[in-house]
């Protein structure tokens, strides 16, 4: 592999990274897809504890996300120190990279006075990607959880039963 190949897949990667923050803060659910292989394992085990990694079509993945973001007024998410890691051909049809990356993740819903009406989660999302048809894909998406929730994060519930 050369150098400068090398550099043009960390760049697709960093690219990927930030369009996953992007797409879940505008609401842009093709945009999202897009990012995702036909198959993505879903790891929220720290995020939300007790629920075991699960694997799930890019389809379901993008509804979960559609359907647990849009009832909140606003979300941002910031990624940050990208770490990558190759292992593997990197050709069209192999080679699988990781990418850790910092994550704080700020969301919003109008509540009651006196009721927190934000969450923010510090942690990392750890990114396994694979190269299909040129094209750096998502198909494990950790989502980990390093520190305490800063706001409550009773306003999921909050945010789904807006949506709902």
């Amino acid at each position: 592999m050369s150098a400068l190949q090398d550099l043009r897949d960390r760049a697709a990667v960093a690219d990927v990274v930030a369009g996953l923050a992007h797409a879940q803060d505008d609401r842009d659910w093709l945009a999202l897809r897009r990012l995702f292989a036909e198959e993505v394992t879903l790891d929220l085990s720290t995020h939300y504890h007790g629920r075991p990694p699960t694997t799930v079509s890019a389809a379901d993945l993008v509804e979960l996300a559609r359907a647990t973001l849009e009832g909140f007024d606003c979300t941002h998410h910031a990624a940050t120190d990208l770490v990558v890691r190759r292992s593997g051909d990197s050709g069209d049809s192999g080679g699988e990279i990781t990418c850790r990356a910092h994550m704080v993740a700020y969301h919003h819903v109008p509540a009651d006075p006196g009721v927190v009406d934000h969450c923010t989660m510090r942690g990392y999302w750890e990114l396994k990607l694979r190269k299909l048809d040129g094209q750096w894909l998502i198909g494990h998406w950790a989502v980990v959880r390093t520190a305490p929730w800063e706001g409550s994060p009773d306003v999921y519930a909050l945010a789904a039963a807006r949506h709902a």
